[in-house]
């Protein structure tokens, strides 16, 4: 028998008592107990195994147990409303009641670019035949309108975007900033 199937079968069952009176479960002690003999079995093929095989296994048995409870986090249930998944694009139409109205309250040089571009879905050089401008000036007047209804929303709505800078939700600020008591932005 190896040095190492004798501290397998030796040690085993005083390591697993040793490490259950730390840890909350009988499968976690398990799982610490399997992890500390694999680092054994490692710390053989690629070293020498070590001198004093039991004091060896004790260190790896409570550093094993600090990493557990360092890794333990305590997880609360979401509630129902928070798990439930949002339509994808559900946000972008509720916001676009909001959008559509703030839209009809830019000066027509921006206003007309972006109905038409982004409400029509007409790409940019479609909108500058059909206006009869450059491609550029239709480009400088879909950014300035898209910047200046940026600045409406923030007065109107608190945006919550995603790590991709997407809107992935909103909340009306009070009727009286948006100008409509019936609490739509106009």
């Amino acid at each position: 028998m190896s040095p190492l199937e004798s501290a397998w079968s030796g040690y085993r069952s005083q390591l697993l008592a040793f490490i259950q009176s730390r840890v909350k479960s009988v499968d976690d002690a398990e799982d610490i107990l399997h992890s500390v003999f694999e680092k054994l079995l490692k710390q053989s093929a690629e070293k020498a195994p070590p001198e004093n095989v039991i004091a060896w296994l004790y260190r790896v048995a409570r550093n094993s147990i600090v990493d557990y409870y360092r890794a333990e986090k305590n997880h609360e249930e979401l509630p129902d409303d928070l798990t439930q998944q949002i339509p994808e694009g559900a946000v972008i139409r509720q916001l676009a009641g909001y959008i559509t109205p703030m839209i009809q309250e830019l000066p027509e040089t921006y206003r007309i670019p972006l109905l038409l571009s982004y409400i029509e879905g007409k790409n940019q050089k479609q909108v500058a035949e059909e206006l009869g401008l450059s491609l550029a000036a239709v480009k400088s007047r879909v950014l300035r309108g898209r910047e200046k209804l940026y600045d409406s929303m923030r007065r109107c709505c608190a945006l919550e975007r995603d790590h991709t800078g997407s809107v992935v939700d909103f909340k009306q600020k009070a009727a009286d900033i948006c100008g409509d008591s019936e609490g739509k932005c106009e």
